[in-house]
């Protein structure tokens, strides 16, 4: 999971408010989990509230896959301690496998021991990264070298794990999944940016979806664009906020691509991906950032049944977009 603020590239464009019918409210639930923060908006009756199992939900994937926590089952499996692990950790590695064959092994989630040694988001380290040091290190690399069943997993010596690229992804729609066994039709769940939506707000809209600007912080137009977002899910990852600045001025990103084992270096800016499950478009952005604009481009041609939303610099031209074919139906009209 992350331990800093997350990239605060989706932002909710709606409030909770009464509806016509005096039974229904839209309950808001919000807080901070994952190192991150969330915000559940969803239909209900009045007097219903799912604070207290939601609160649940987080704490448990946390004890099952955040790095943080010592005694999590990933932080013991990267600890060579043998740990049985559950449906929802064998639900993640699976896609995780998936993601990994479709890309090419583009994302990887035995890319820890590299997220480990470059340290991007510790303000305090100015070390130096020996390329000897890198190489050594990619020996450690690469899905394809670990097992694993419903019950176990095995990991090389030296090989770590790392969800969290995936992690919130997978937990949005746990939390939608919950909402939806309780009979919530109309909802919109986010954690750390990441979001699914079913169904409308209480006001009978499509819940709006805002996409940051990469220079937001410069501009009082804060959004790229705005996307009405209804029975699916919508993922975004991003390299211009989580960086480490070096002497020359260049700027080392906190995606690491997992074959030559350095931050990308490219000017490929913001992906977003629209997908079903919030657990694919989660590790498919991070995925397709690591590509670069070209690859990205070629990826989402081979690959309509998502759609997707790029953000790239030109040298020339300024800051750009590129979308697939079908994303312009997702725009707010």
């Amino acid at each position: 999971m992350k331990n800093s603020l997350p990239l605060l590239l989706v932002t909710f464009l709606v409030t909770g408010c009464t509806g016509i019918d005096n039974d229904e409210i839209q309950r808001i639930n919000r807080g901070r989990a994952q190192g991150s923060t969330y915000n559940i908006q969803y239909v209900t009756t009045k007097g219903t509230d799912y604070q207290q199992q939601i609160d649940s939900i987080f704490a448990y994937i946390d004890q099952e896959m955040s790095t943080y926590l010592p005694l999590s089952t990933i932080s013991k499996l990267n600890n060579e301690i043998p740990t049985p692990i559950d449906n929802h950790f064998y639900k993640v590695l699976s896609v995780a496998r998936d993601i990994y064959q479709l890309t090419d092994g583009l994302f990887d989630v035995t890319v820890y021991p590299l997220v480990q040694l470059w340290r991007i988001e510790d303000p305090d380290y100015s070390g130096t990264i020996d390329s000897a040091k890198v190489d050594s290190i990619l020996a450690y690399i690469g899905f394809e070298k670990i097992s694993f069943d419903s019950s176990s997993v095995k990991l090389p010596i030296g090989m770590k794990l790392d969800f969290n690229a995936i992690a919130q992804g997978y937990t949005v729609d746990i939390i939608a999944e919950f909402l939806e066994d309780k009979g919530i039709t109309n909802y919109m769940v986010e954690v750390g940016g990441e979001v699914r939506c079913k169904g409308k707000n209480i006001d009978e809209k499509i819940w709006l979806i805002g996409i940051e600007k990469p220079n937001s912080e410069e501009s009082t137009e804060r959004f790229q664009t705005i996307v009405q977002l209804k029975d699916k899910s919508l993922a975004t990852s991003g390299s211009y906020r989580k960086y480490r600045s070096l002497p020359d001025g260049r700027r080392l990103s906190h995606t690491i691509h997992p074959k030559t084992g350095y931050p990308t270096d490219h000017n490929l800016l913001s992906v977003s991906v629209i997908s079903d499950e919030c657990i694919t478009a989660d590790a498919l952005a991070t995925a397709l950032l690591v590509m670069g604009l070209k690859d990205a481009k070629e990826f989402a041609a081979k690959h309509p049944a998502n759609e997707y939303f790029f953000i790239y610099y030109d040298r020339y031209k300024g800051y750009q977009t590129w979308s697939s074919d079908g994303f312009s139906k997702y725009l707010k009209q």
